[in-house]
């Protein structure tokens, strides 16, 4: 998940109760979350991504990865800039071609793990997206 103040309750809340993951889950927070994977503007946070995922299979057994991104999301406005797509389905887009980078880089890891991918709007609602 992002590091979005905003949304932490929420996040904790879709992870317990929509995901049904109560107590069963490790807690990843990282600007952009899918976006931390794999962005050119934050290379620190692809270390801390890829090496969080690996401390998780090791010490949890990890069955998946489940990367919750958010609308209005500071990371993808710095990582974008001027081509950051505020709103709508633009905005789905871009974090879905992110999350499609992320679920390439998952493969070219050969990190053999199911991912889902969600988008959460600010008022806590939330969709999946396939990428």
């Amino acid at each position: 998940m992002c590091i979005d103040y905003r949304l932490v309750d929420s996040a904790v809340s879709f992870f317990d109760d929509k995901r049904n993951l109560r107590k069963q889950f490790d807690l990843v927070a990282l600007a952009g979350a899918s976006l931390a994977a794999v962005a050119p503007a934050f290379p620190a946070s692809n270390a801390a991504f890829w090496d969080h995922v690996s401390i998780a299979q090791q010490l949890h057994n990890i069955k998946r990865v489940v990367m919750l991104d958010h609308r209005d999301c500071g990371a993808y406005k710095v990582q974008f800039g001027s081509h950051y797509a505020d709103g709508g389905t633009a905005e789905l887009e871009q974090h879905r071609g992110i999350m499609k980078l992320t679920a390439a880089e998952f493969e070219r890891r050969k990190i053999n793990l199911p991912l889902e991918f969600y988008l959460m709007a600010v008022d806590g609602t939330t969709e999946r997206v396939t990428v």
